[in-house]
């Protein structure tokens, strides 16, 4: 791996990976070390408790953190991450239809304000600067967070809108680990998964392998009237997850990792259009090497990762071929003053090289980025965070990203605890390859866009002393953002093509709301969510030829989304439902045409059965749209009614 990452990566990068790597004895690395009980080996006995690495969540101080777990997860182990996100959230998720493009909105910004995050590095396509959520297989991660509203500061570009952080937990000492999945659907629907893993005090090691694929040849009901079965939207997935983490002596750390994916798929047509056998293959690897060193006052870190992503379309008439590969490496310093302050500096540097037709050829590019993170605790139930980032882009630099949180525990009584949070900050996002250097159009002279936002939520929990299983969890927040020098493709006078240009201001503001009920006993369990989200945003400039300022709901962006889910289990029982909600959306910039709302139903039901040697075996039947609803994700793009699927799950230990 080391070899491969130095010689893919741009000769400065190369020189710097030498030099870090070559040095033995340097101390760096930043992944979090977990506290274990003392264990011995043949070689020496490691210590009772291990500093723990800070990981740069912790810097984001009084903002809003969604997570889904392993066990929020568990129901999608062969499922892609849209439908994860679509099911458990009260984001919204633009999809083409089944297995077909799906992007993010945050907070009322496009997918491409929207950061992907993979063991604290980039992901994004740079040539479109987005994220196609229907390409990334959960089994690929054991935990997923969703960091709402700008962070630029603290992730980089693109984090305007959020951010969603994928990264593969630990459990030091669990020993060797095992399944394997396998599932039958509606529509032609095969998948399966085989997952395994191994943890001492010094070595974690974790493998998944899955599949999927589906005809996705469902009927749909067509405007005006009759039903249509859907053609030329099947697809295969595959996926090759590998990470490995060893503990160097008493305070070091290495890890890498691998993430392989492979997507096959005919692109679905419109409806009432012409079948053109549009197909597309999406191919990425992902390549991940570094070292830590932690002690009670230090840490330092290196990391880097190489990324290829190769994506050809066709139809009978077209065919586009593109290969981007991306090398990044970043290093940072923490330095711990005293339990309650802390301050980590670093730097980034990511090269870019992309083959494709539409650029004339091939095309580099690098960019490069300082930032400062500090977290201050001036009292036990206070705490304070800033940062600051600057980066580098070609041509210009972009400006200082300052981003300061607040969090003050108003009550901490003992059944009940109320904590304020506040947070304020700057995003960015750098343009885009395509939006640089496209032919014809591409303007390599665009400023970045900018945002400022704010945010203000308080979180209460309770959980009454009489009742230790039962708590509930409730949180509200509100925001605004205003996000400058947006980007639109539009034709510049006397230009028969468009070209991308800084052409608007966008004002975003709204309210999230989460609940969560949780009760247990040694018989059962309990579980109860319920989340909203109120979103209004709208343009309060826009230079483009004759388009009005209406203070109008920008287009695909509903106002209204939430999302219910009950959970629970009795014996060997499990049980879930789940009910999203997402209000009607404008498909135009201006004019009367709109998608109508809908609600999705779901549940699923499962048996565990325990077998000797420590095996459990899994039945669970699932059951998608029950109410059998016909609705639009995307104008004139069919989905599917009611379906179903039927797993079946074996687990070692």
């Amino acid at each position: 791996m080391v070899r491969l990452l130095a010689t893919y990566a741009p000769t400065p990068l190369r020189l710097l990976l030498y030099g870090v790597l070559g040095g033995a004895g340097l101390p760096v690395g930043a992944w979090a070390q977990q506290s274990t009980p003392q264990s011995i080996d043949s070689v020496q006995a490691l210590p009772a408790v291990r500093v723990q690495a800070t990981p740069t969540a912790s810097f984001a101080t009084g903002s809003r953190m969604l997570t889904l777990d392993s066990a929020a997860l568990a129901p999608f182990r062969t499922a892609m991450l849209a439908e994860a996100l679509a099911a458990r959230t009260p984001l919204y998720l633009k999809n083409y239809g089944p297995g077909q493009l799906s992007s993010i909105t945050v907070r009322g910004t496009s997918a491409q304000h929207t950061a992907v995050l993979w063991n604290g590095f980039n992901i994004m396509l740079p040539t479109l600067g987005q994220n196609d959520f229907s390409l990334l297989p959960v089994s690929g991660n054991t935990a997923v967070s969703i960091q709402p509203g700008p962070a630029g500061g603290l992730y980089g570009s693109g984090a305007v809108g959020g951010t969603v952080l994928l990264s593969s937990r630990v459990r030091w000492g669990a020993g060797l680990q095992a399944a394997a999945q396998a599932d039958a659907g509606s529509f032609g629907l095969r998948a399966g998964s085989v997952e395994g893993s191994f943890s001492n005090q010094k070595v974690a090691l974790r493998t998944s392998l899955t599949y999927r694929q589906a005809q996705n040849d469902f009927h749909y009901d067509v405007p005006g009237g009759g039903r249509q079965r859907q053609t030329n939207a099947a697809l295969w997935q595959g996926s090759i997850a590998q990470d490995f983490r060893w503990r160097v002596g008493q305070a070091g750390q290495l890890q890498a990792a691998m993430w392989l994916t492979d997507s096959d798929r005919q692109i679905q047509p419109s409806i009432g259009t012409a079948n053109d056998h549009a197909r597309q293959r999406d191919q990425s690897r992902r390549l991940l090497l570094g070292y830590e060193h932690s002690t009670a006052r230090h840490e330092s870190a290196v990391r880097v990762a190489w990324f290829e992503d190769i994506l050809n379309y066709s139809t009978d008439q077209f065919r586009n071929d593109s290969r981007v590969r991306t090398s990044q490496i970043q290093g940072s310093h923490t330095l711990h003053f005293s339990p309650t302050t802390s301050l980590r500096i670093g730097a980034e540097a990511q090269h870019f090289g992309v083959r494709m037709n539409d650029y004339g050829g091939r095309v580099s590019e690098e960019r490069f980025a300082g930032f400062a993170l500090l977290n201050y605790a001036p009292w036990p139930r206070l705490r304070l965070s800033g940062t600051l980032r600057q980066a580098l882009l070609p041509g210009r630099r972009s400006p200082l990203k300052p981003v300061l949180g607040a969090e003050w525990q108003a009550v901490a009584a003992a059944t009940h605890t109320v904590l304020l949070k506040a947070n304020a900050a700057r995003g960015y996002r750098a343009p885009t390859l395509n939006e640089r250097y496209y032919q014809p159009g591409g303007d390599p002279n665009l400023l970045p866009e900018s945002s400022f936002g704010q945010e203000l939520g308080v979180q209460h929990t309770w959980s009454p002393a009489a009742k230790p299983a039962l708590s509930v969890q409730t949180e509200v927040t509100g925001y605004h953002q205003l996000v400058d020098n947006w980007v639109m493709w539009w034709p510049k006078p006397g230009q028969s093509f468009v070209s991308p240009r800084n052409l608007r201001q966008v004002r975003t503001q709204g309210l999230e709301a989460s609940s969560e009920l949780s009760w247990s006993t040694t018989a059962y369990s309990l579980k109860a969510r319920a989340s909203y989200a109120y979103t209004r945003a709208y343009k309060t400039r826009d230079d483009a030829d004759g388009m009005p300022l209406s203070r109008r709901q920008l287009f695909y962006l509903p106002q209204h989304t939430a999302n219910t889910t009950l959970e629970g289990s009795w014996r060997q029982w499990q049980g879930t439902t789940a009910l999203s909600f997402t209000s009607f959306r404008y498909t135009q910039e201006e004019g009367p045409q709109y998608l109508p709302g809908f609600g999705l139903l779901s549940a699923s039901v499962g048996y565990t059965l325990r077998l000797p040697g420590s095996v459990r075996a899994t039945l669970l039947a699932q059951g998608y749209n029950l109410t059998n609803r016909s609705y639009q994700n995307y104008l004139y793009r069919a989905m599917p009614g009611r379906s179903g699927q039927l797993s079946l799950r074996v687990a070692w230990r």
